[in-house]
């Protein structure tokens, strides 16, 4: 092959591969709609034990069942929820009752017997364990790929509080959500928006929890309008605008100050610090709240990023993640 020719292949390989990793010309639908969160675990997870007396004897199942331990069988059933293992124990009326089950720790299966106690006078039972099976929350749809359907939102991951780490979960869904109150901001005391989750609407799945966000396939019918995205290189600081709900679900936009861009090679949740500039939301919010997160940055009509957290000493002052990142999990 002579060089010439080499030239023009090489050349024509770069022209065919180049676009599909370049976000500049990408367009996305614009969020800023409020959603409630449900995220689920593969089974019942434990979150806690307690020690209690019953029949002149004490129970601790500390030293069997540690915090992150889910249970995933019970007597050789699988167990998926709160109801099947309740409907199980329940069932169990010996005075002291023993129970194979199989439990998921770190990614490994293990079998362990759960002993339980039958209140025969109060008709129920202790197990000594704090159990939960899903997460519930309120956040905010960021972009919808219009070529794929998929969505990025949040801008952050969903975390368990009680193991204080990203949430092992294994799928979820969101649904439409109606912002109903705010309790507002004050100096490291998060303000909170209060919705209304309506289950009955479903309008996508979540198949991904990440550090920079949560993902999925969307599957609502609400309009929403096609917008540019911007690479990092092309945000500069000063004026901005992200949107969010504040009332109902009327997504709306709000003036804010981009302060600082921090120069970042991988994916951070932290790449853009801005300030509040709006009056009307500082005096309905006093800033950032709790249900804002994944609200989208727009500068210069181009989607930028999306708010991820509130810096908790000045409440007026937020993080931004880049979308270039966000759209990485939405690619394919």
């Amino acid at each position: 092959m002579s060089r010439k020719l080499f030239s023009f292949l090489l050349c024509f390989f770069f022209l065919f591969i180049t676009p599909q990793s370049v976000y500049a010309a990408q367009e996305v639908y614009l969020g800023g709609d409020s959603i409630g969160i449900k995220a689920e675990y593969d089974g019942v997870m434990i979150t806690g034990t307690y020690s209690f007396q019953a029949n002149g004897k004490t129970y601790d199942p500390s030293s069997t069942f540690l915090l992150g331990d889910v249970i995933i069988q019970c007597k050789g059933e699988v167990i998926s929820n709160l109801e099947q293992l309740y409907a199980i124990l329940s069932s169990l009326q010996n005075t002291e009752n023993t129970v194979d089950v199989k439990i998921k720790r770190n990614d490994k299966i293990i079998d362990k017997q759960l002993v339980t106690v039958y209140d025969e006078k109060k008709n129920n039972f202790q197990s000594g364990l704090y159990v939960k099976d899903s997460i519930t929350g309120v956040g905010t749809l960021t972009y919808i790929d219009p070529g794929t359907m998929k969505y990025g939102a949040l801008g952050h991951e969903i975390t368990d509080a009680d193991l204080k780490k990203i949430a092992p979960i294994q799928s979820g869904s969101i649904y439409d959500s109606r912002v109903t109150s705010i309790q507002k901001a004050q100096k490291d005391v998060p303000g909170q928006k209060h919705a209304a989750i309506d289950y009955t609407k479903q309008i996508g799945d979540v198949n991904t929890n990440t550090p920079i966000g949560i993902y999925g396939n969307y599957f609502g019918n609400k309009e929403h309008s096609l917008i540019p995205c911007a690479l990092k290189e092309e945000i500069v600081l000063g004026e901005a605008y992200f949107y969010t709900v504040i009332d109902g679900n009327t997504v709306e936009p709000f003036k804010i100050e981009i302060t600082k861009l921090h120069s970042q090679k991988e994916s951070d949740i932290k790449g853009i610090e801005f300030r509040i500039e709006d009056e009307r939301l500082k005096q309905k919010t006093n800033g950032i709240v709790q249900g804002m997160s994944g609200s989208p940055i727009v500068q210069n009509g181009k989607l930028i990023g999306a708010v991820t957290h509130v810096i908790s000493s000045d409440p007026m002052k937020g993080y931004g993640v880049y979308i270039d990142w966000m759209l990485e999990n939405t690619k394919q």
